[in-house]
């Protein structure tokens, strides 16, 4: 699985080398993030606030590549004497699909591949435990666009990292709303 991430995100970096076409962007987002965790005998959900920077490139009006990586920030939940912290971030590889409703506003949907990196801490009295973990996730994003001129468009949107964290049945899923901005050059 490490092997088609790798290629994955080689080849969505390579594409747009290989193309001499306009069409490449920039931008960042802010929104809240939401983490799920279930450890068996206890869940919790947290949001927070997180951000994401992505690069891109569309290869016409409705299909493109965009690479990303997202800090979903730490969440913690306390209680009994206890603390669970999750910090998870995520770097991802997606092709993105846009269909225009005017020359203003499209919709768009992103559909790839995550490498999440999830850091857990938890403490119970004087026992302090952590770990982390890498693992690889699908990647599904659908969001609305509205483009001010030919070079800056706003955008909102939905993303799902999937379960970024997975220990025997205990796992941790995030996902995120955010809006943003892209700068096209």
């Amino acid at each position: 699985m490490k092997k088609i991430t790798m290629i994955a995100m080689i080849a969505a970096l390579a594409a747009p080398l290989a193309v001499q076409a306009e069409g490449y962007y920039v931008g960042g987002n802010i929104g809240r993030a939401e983490q799920k965790a279930d450890v068996g005998i206890a869940s919790f959900k947290e949001s927070t606030t997180a951000y994401k920077l992505v690069g891109g490139f569309n290869y016409n009006t409705n299909f493109g590549a965009e690479i990303g990586y997202a800090d979903l920030r730490e969440v913690s939940v306390s209680g009994n004497g206890a603390t669970l912290a999750s910090k998870p971030s995520a770097l991802y590889v997606a092709a993105t699909g846009t269909l225009p409703l005017n020359e203003q506003f499209s919709l768009f949907g992103k559909l790839g591949v995550a490498t999440a990196h999830e850091k857990v801490t938890a403490k119970y009295g004087n026992t302090f435990e952590s770990g982390t973990e890498n693992r690889t996730t699908p990647y599904i994003s659908v969001g609305a666009a509205f483009a001010l001129n030919k070079q800056v468009s706003f955008v909102a949107e939905y993303e799902n990292f999937g379960k970024v964290a997975k220990d025997g049945s205990a796992n941790i899923k995030a996902d995120m709303f955010s809006a943003g901005v892209r700068y096209s050059f």
